[in-house]
């Protein structure tokens, strides 16, 4: 394993992600457009820990279908953050902690939104080459994976 700024985005993106599930189940009822909202926090939940325990086991993932997802969560997580704003900036709320609570969530999906928007910047800039499965000229049936 190699610790470097992609694996800090991902755990970044990690701790977000989990603060925004906590938040949603103290709220309770955040947004009009539930599937939405708790699609894209519970999904990226769980991808981003996939990725950041195949990231931790030293696995291959292609640059490019890394870049898609992270490309994706920008989207969803700005999308999703922006519709619980835009719900409850005018809202009245007599007890304060539900508008409270429900706008920082906005604002977290909406920071997640920008770390996955650095992220996908990150792997879109890296050099390295994608691996891919190659054969040796001398031995035909003998096949390994170039890393690096």
């Amino acid at each position: 394993m190699e610790f470097n700024n992609r694996l800090l985005l991902k755990i970044i993106e990690l701790g977000i992600a989990i603060a925004c599930v906590v938040l949603y189940e103290v709220v309770g009822d955040m947004s009009k457009r539930p599937l939405i909202v708790c699609g894209t926090i519970g999904g990226y939940t769980i991808i981003c820990s996939i990725l950041l325990i195949g990231h931790v086991l030293g696995s291959v993932i292609e640059k490019r279908l890394n870049a898609l997802i992270s490309l994706l969560g920008c989207i969803l997580f700005v999308a999703s953050g922006a519709l619980i704003i835009d719900e409850w900036h005018d809202q009245h709320d007599f007890l304060g902690h539900r508008k409270r609570d429900s706008i920082a969530a906005g604002s977290l999906m909406m920071i997640n939104g920008v770390v996955f928007l650095l992220d996908t910047l990150s792997i879109c800039r890296t050099r390295t080459v994608v691996p891919v499965l190659v054969e040796e000229s001398t031995k035909k049936n003998r096949v390994e994976i170039n890393r690096f």
